[in-house]
């Protein structure tokens, strides 16, 4: 199971939005994780 970068939670991965970040895959629980993910990538993607 996708644990989401930015708060943590493990999701089921197709209840869950996804995004390409230098050729991986990303997953959030929610728009507003990805949105803070976009914002500072850098310090999510580590």
């Amino acid at each position: 199971m996708p644990v989401d970068p930015v708060c943590g939670i493990e999701m089921d991965q197709d209840l869950a939005v996804s995004h390409d970040y230098e050729g991986k895959k990303y997953f959030f629980c929610c728009e507003g994780c990805k949105r803070l993910f976009l914002k500072k990538p850098g310090k999510y993607s580590k």
